[in-house]
């Protein structure tokens, strides 16, 4: 180990238990904390909180289940790039993976709250749902489209609530996991711009933020804000140098002076045959070439309106406007220039394709609410929101087409589109003298999505061979026929569906004593498409006394299948074959076994203490248990295409003549093939425990340390331990078995991805101190054990033997020190992972043969290193 290393590592401990140490000191030794400010400070206490129940009143403190509020300070004190990344800086319990792999899914992700998938979270902003992605699989979840929180501007945030419970009897579908809900900024007066720049301390990652904000006060009691955000983040990349050992060009052969075919596979490992002599031109290759490891580079504007205006003085309008436009792209692998998936008159030396989306996204909030209709507090609204995105993909080529190939393909569009409307009614009573609060509403969605066909030179097979080199003359097969990386949507392929649903929801809360309050609520939803659902919850809390109380909940939820998901089918190329994903309606995926979609149902339970044991902590530890059936996922690919096809699978019959493929496309689909479908395949199950504590030393008040007035320390923990476990894989359809019948729902691998997704345990200890003009914060956060495990390749040594690895257990380390320069201006230089920190390398026996080394790229933390940023705020 170098000394740098060592001393980097020292530095690194060195701050973590002084973070440490002094929590505990603090706490005396309490251990645990107030999840109501997260992890910096989030919130006071007693705020009036408007998430998890529809009583009037509720705070932080008197809760009956676990709510985490985050202000916009602390949002921006994340100096992360768009609001998913900065909940996860502040809550443990919200984790957002790296994406293996560099495609659409690394450009829209999204985040999994309490273990589950993130299609499991509803969102809401300013208590109304936001509309999801158009995009099936963000974040790499192949059924999942959730909402993009990226898209929306942490310049328009005034707080987080973050519900960490099932809501889904409160809200509807979606909530099972738990709640997130947006309150934006209407103050009626005042504003601030700020611009940040940082970028990594290993290279690359150059960031500019620009943020602004303004009120405008509209008579007496009116307000309109405007806020805005712009981000340019360049890329990042992170790979290892070419191996030596893999081959760019065609070798020569020493007698004959020719090009001839290299060893190996010509699509994935091409290498020097025995006798034969490197290519000159290897002397000249870029050995870089390969830049799919890193960061996706992306701009983004967003822009909101906040707007309210009193009618009288028991009736007001209000509306919120947002809108948002993305670009983003993702390198993908390189094609070197001697494979059959290249042209080499167009890409001599190669070429890396490269995956873009240029996105649109806005939603408009319109409501009219009193406060007396008939004793009643009453709220209407409607709210339209739309996410489209066109998916391109640039230094390509469609290698059939020979010379004459585009470069640029057009991929298709992503449209989603939900128009929600709401009527909600809430009034308190004294019934037999106990305080109660009704409500009850009805809401309406409307969803459509549609998929739109790309360019006929994405995926259509232009008649041309292979043009020159050893194979010259070669036929191409049709999985050649498509744009590199990634193939244009067929007309075939379009979609245009709707959904409509109704619900109803009645809602109780009754006081039956001071120390006691219980929540009922139930709800039924009926969707047009796959029938009825209804689901319920019950939560208490008893406070034993002002400094020690009880919660606990157990309560029903579901997620309806994304509309994508029922229609959603693709093709995607491998080196040597195309990969099909059937619409789980198509006859084609009947055939195979495929059903309708069914939605994903939960059963939840929670129970929890809250407590101030002494000097002054807030003390939080909540247990829960979710158990979610019917888990929609992706079979893994079945390469039946060249099978016979099976009129009688109980005996395994074949009908002359004929093969799977000519029997579901008429020989499209080649052997060697794969076939896939969504499907409801297993029941998972997720235990565990947050513990969350914090506690504020004023620091004023103690003369001896002759501090400014109002100088304070804060100090917080929040933990969240993890465990999820498949405890039902359901059997595959007879007509599948009988291909192959070990086949099964989930294979191996994604077993162990869907229960070692997550850190089993994560930790966040912070302190913020604010003396005079200087403000300072760090955080420690800790990730848990991340197990992965691979299978190593044919040809190499101990092919086909399994190795184990973990990619967790990481500390990292952010900073920020901040300085008024004036009254209304405030400098800030922070610094996210400070020390540098990167995952484990993937084990050599596992690396691609392209690799000389990688990093484990789907866990916690990436290569990056360290990011360092430069901030100027200004108020008036």
């Amino acid at each position: 180990m170098s000394k740098s290393e060592t001393t980097r590592r020292i530095g690194r401990y060195g701050v973590s238990l002084i973070s440490l140490g002094a929590a505990l000191l603090a706490m005396g030794a309490a251990g645990a904390a107030s999840a109501q400010q997260a992890t910096t400070e989030a919130a006071v206490v007693g705020e009036v909180v408007v998430t998890g129940a529809r009583a009037s009143g509720r705070t932080v403190e008197n809760a009956v289940a676990p709510i985490d509020v985050i202000n916009g300070q602390a949002v921006e004190l994340a100096n992360k790039a768009n609001v998913l990344e900065q909940l996860q800086a502040n809550l443990p319990s919200f984790f957002v993976p790296n994406v293996a792999t560099p495609n659409i899914g690394s450009m829209v992700r999204s985040g999994q709250l309490r273990g589950q998938n993130s299609g499991h979270t509803l969102v809401l902003v300013n208590g109304k749902r936001r509309h999801s992605t158009a995009f099936l699989g963000a974040g790499g979840e192949s059924a999942t489209a959730p909402v993009d929180l990226s898209t929306i501007s942490s310049a328009s945030i005034r707080r987080v609530e973050v519900l960490r419970d099932g809501a889904s009897a409160i809200y509807g579908s979606d909530a099972i996991a738990g709640v997130i809900n947006i309150i934006t900024d209407d103050s009626p007066e005042g504003g601030r711009a700020s611009y940040r720049y940082g970028e990594f301390a290993d290279g690359g990652g150059e960031t500019s933020v620009f943020q602004f904000s303004q009120g405008f006060r509209i008579g007496e009691a009116g307000h309109l804000r405007l806020s805005g955000q712009y981000d340019d983040q360049k890329i990042v990349i992170r790979n290892s140098p070419v191996n030596p050992a893999l081959l760019y060009y065609f070798p020569i052969n020493p007698i004959t002076g020719k090009e001839i075919l290299p060893a190996g596979n010509l699509e994935s490992n091409p290498s020097l045959p025995a006798g034969a002599i490197p290519n000159p031109k290897e002397a000249t290759r870029d050995n870089n070439a390969w830049i799919n490891s890193g960061k996706a580079p992306f701009t983004l504007s967003s822009y909101s309106i906040d707007f309210g205006l009193p009618l009288n003085d028991k009736v007001e309008t209000y509306a919120f406007l947002t809108y948002a436009e993305r670009e983003s792209s993702a390198p993908q692998n390189f094609r070197t220039p001697n494979r059959n998936a290249n042209v080499r008159a167009i890409y001599p030396n190669g070429y890396t394709p490269v995956e873009a989306i240029d996105e649109t996204d806005y939603s408009g909030l319109f409501g009219i609410r009193g406060n007396d209709l008939f004793g009643w507090d009453w709220d209407l609204s409607s709210v339209y929101g739309e996410n489209s995105i066109d998916v391109n993909v640039h230094n390509s080529i469609n290698v059939t087409y020979g010379a004459a190939s585009p470069t640029s393909f057009y991929i298709g569009n992503h449209n989603y589109s939900a128009w929600t409307s709401n009527f909600d009614l809430r009034r308190s009573f004294l019934i037999a003298s106990i305080p109660t609060d009704v409500s009850f509403g009805v809401e309406h969605r409307r969803e459509q999505y549609q998929l739109g066909a790309g360019d006929a030179a994405g995926y259509t097979h232009g008649g041309a061979k292979v043009l020159d080199g050893p194979n010259a003359g070669q036929t191409l097969s049709n999985s050649f026929a498509v744009s590199q990386a990634l193939p244009a949507y067929r007309p075939d392929e379009e979609q245009n569906v709707k959904r409509d649903s109704t619900s109803i929801y009645v809602g109780v809360s009754v006081t039956p004593v001071e120390a006691w309050s219980v929540d009922l609520a139930v709800r039924g939803e009926d969707f047009s498409d796959f029938g009825s659902k209804a689901t319920w919850r019950v939560s208490s809390r008893y406070d034993f006394s002002p400094r020690f109380g009880v919660r606990g909940t157990v309560n029903t939820g579901f997620h309806a299948p994304a509309l994508a998901a029922l229609s959603y089918r693709s093709v995607g190329n491998a080196n040597t074959s195309t990969n099909y994903t059937l619409a789980v309606s198509s006859p084609e995926a009947i055939a195979l076994g495929a059903k309708p979609l069914q939605p994903e149902t939960s059963t939840n339970y929670s129970f929890g203490v809250v407590a101030k044991p002494f000097w002054g902590v807030n003390l939080a530890v909540d247990a829960f248990q979710i158990e979610v059936e019917n888990r929609i996922t992706a079979l893994g690919q079945v390469n039946a295409a060249g099978a016979r096809w099976l009129d009688n699978p109980a005996n395994g019959t074949p009908a002359p003549g004929q093969s799977v493929s000519q029997r579901l496309t008429n020989g499209r689909i080649n052997p060697g093939d794969g076939i896939s479908y969504l499907l409801n395949s297993s029941d998972i199950r997720t235990r565990g425990v947050e513990i969350t504590a914090d506690k504020t030393f004023l620091l004023g008040d103690h003369n001896i340390l002759n501090l400014p007035a109002g100088s304070r320390l804060n100090l917080s923990y929040a933990g969240n331990f993890l465990k999820r476990e498949l405890t039902k894989i359901y059997d595959a359809p007879p007509v599948l078995t009988a291909y192959n019948p070990n086949i099964t729902l989930l294979s191996a691998g994604d077993a162990v991805n869907l229960t070692n997704t997550l850190p089993r345990e994560r930790h966040i200890l912070s302190g913020s101190v604010n003396v005079g003009r200087f403000k300072g914060f760090v955080r420690q956060s800790y990730w848990g054990e991340l197990p992965r495990s691979g299978v190593v390749p044919a040809g190499s040594a101990n092919a086909g033997s399994e190795i184990f690895y973990d990619i967790g257990k990481i500390w990292t380390t952010d900073l920020s020190l901040s300085y008024d320069i004036r009254e209304n201006a405030t400098l800030t230089v922070a610094g996210n992972n400070i020390f540098g920190t990167k995952p484990e390398k993937t084990p050599a026996p596992l690396q691609a043969f392209t690799q000389l080394w990688s990093y484990g790229n789907n866990g916690a933390i990436g290569a990056e290193g360290a990011f360092w940023s430069i901030k100027l705020d200004v108020r008036w």
